[in-house]
């Protein structure tokens, strides 16, 4: 299984990165995880051939913060010709009504469009536990985070876990999976967090420290972990730092530009 890494920042896109969305092509379906600003990037060349012959796309959403979401005001120019299904997750995991979740991002004025003149769009929203997508099985667990965000697991090749504290938990769900995809929006030992307002330190307790998030990789036994929904505010100068610290914990920790093809059973 190949996945597309089409954005890979936090809160907001910057130089040659977008914010979070992941792709996957299985059949003739294209499988889409989170709608940030790099579901734009499915419009590029080099991009295109992940919507060519795939009828339907089914487009997961781990949360609602902006972030994650803002791409949904892109669907009919991204995805145009394509039948689209939503999946959000269930009130179950996150305490809000899904279909009225995504009908308040996609409507009037915000969108030129209400969400149920859409016919293209239907939403189905997924369970906690398993589910069947597309031929896969999807399972989601819940996070934690400012508002409640679920983690993914793609079969047992792709686990997804981006806006979410290090979570011990996690290490059961994402065991022996081939390709871990973790945000981590800091690290320990980066001498700029001296310098980070006291507004946004908060944020932080909601996010995942990198070295930690090795910690848990190697435990679950993953094949590989890839390093996403990195800070924007830090920079790329000081990404590698922050995966060498990883590394030191767990070997198999990359960090990689938008727009890499990572394979469920690649090694760094």
């Amino acid at each position: 299984m190949d996945v597309t890494l089409l954005g890979t920042l936090g809160w907001m896109p910057r130089g040659a990165r977008e914010t979070t969305c992941f792709a996957v092509r299985s059949g003739s379906s294209l499988l889409v995880f989170d709608a940030g600003t790099g579901l734009r990037r499915l419009l590029d060349p080099e991009h295109a051939g992940l919507l060519e012959k795939a009828g339907e796309v089914h487009l997961f959403l781990s949360h609602y913060h902006l972030d994650h979401v803002c791409g949904l005001a892109y669907l009919s120019g991204v995805l145009a010709g394509h039948e689209v299904v939503l999946h959000p997750p269930a009130e179950a995991l996150t305490g809000v009504d899904p279909v009225t979740a995504v009908s308040e991002l996609v409507r009037r004025p915000y969108n030129p469009v209400d969400l149920a003149d859409m016919k293209a769009v239907r939403v189905q929203p997924l369970a906690p536990g398993e589910n069947e997508v597309a031929g896969h099985v999807v399972r989601l667990r819940p996070q934690h985070h400012t508002d409640t965000s679920v983690s993914f697991r793609l079969d047992d090749e792709l686990v997804i876990a981006t806006d979410t504290s290090p979570d011990p938990d996690a290490v059961a769900f994402a065991e022996g999976a081939g390709l871990w995809l973790h945000e981590a929006w800091y690290w320990a030992g980066d001498p700029a967090l001296a310098a980070v307002p006291e507004e946004l330190r908060p944020g932080f307790a909601a996010h995942s420290e990198a070295t930690a998030v090795a910690g848990l990789a190697a435990q679950a036994g993953v094949g590989r972990l890839i390093l996403v929904h990195l800070n924007p505010l830090h920079g790329e100068s000081s990404y590698l730092p922050m995966r060498d610290a990883a590394r030191a914990v767990f070997a198999r920790t990359d960090v990689v530009d938008d727009g890499t093809v990572a394979s469920t059973s690649a090694s760094v």
